[in-house]
């Protein structure tokens, strides 16, 4: 499997919307939403393909005058779950911020989701609190904190 890995680009936004929708139950971005994160947004949105579909994606806002990022989202088509693409886009975001002087980095994830959980550990993220009821379907969510 030949991945190719990318900055996303205006033209990504189909497949984005498609992987969001097959990625995510509840809380996902619509079209309007990825577009101006995409175009608009202070942000980065990085993609891996695979024979040229997008599999993956994740989105990493990025503040203003600080040295401060948050990963939004991180997506991988259920397919290719499991085979090294959300370590693949998790490495290479981490890369390029630290390139950009990012000093921090955080995220949420749902308390339940131990393979999520798993990938950001193996990245050295920390557990920085609990946030209950965080989701709309009531979920708690962990707050995790990378330094690079």
């Amino acid at each position: 499997m030949k991945q190719h890995i990318r900055l996303a680009k205006k033209e990504d936004l189909p497949e984005l919307v498609d992987l969001e929708n097959i990625c995510f139950k509840e809380d996902t971005f619509n079209k309007k939403q990825l577009e101006y994160l995409l175009l608009r947004a202070k942000s980065l949105v990085i993609v891996v393909s695979v024979d040229g579909k997008i599999i993956g994606s994740v989105i990493i806002l990025l503040r203003a005058h600080i040295s401060h990022a948050r990963i939004y989202s991180l997506n991988v088509h259920p397919g290719y779950r499991r085979s090294g693409i959300g370590s693949l886009l998790m490495d290479t975001a981490l890369k390029l911020l630290k390139e950009r002087g990012t000093e921090k980095v955080t995220l949420e994830v749902e308390v339940n989701n131990r393979a999520a959980q798993d990938l950001y550990y193996s990245k050295d993220f920390y557990i920085d609190k609990m946030l209950k009821n965080y989701y709309k379907n009531g979920e708690d969510a962990v707050h995790l904190v990378k330094r690079l």
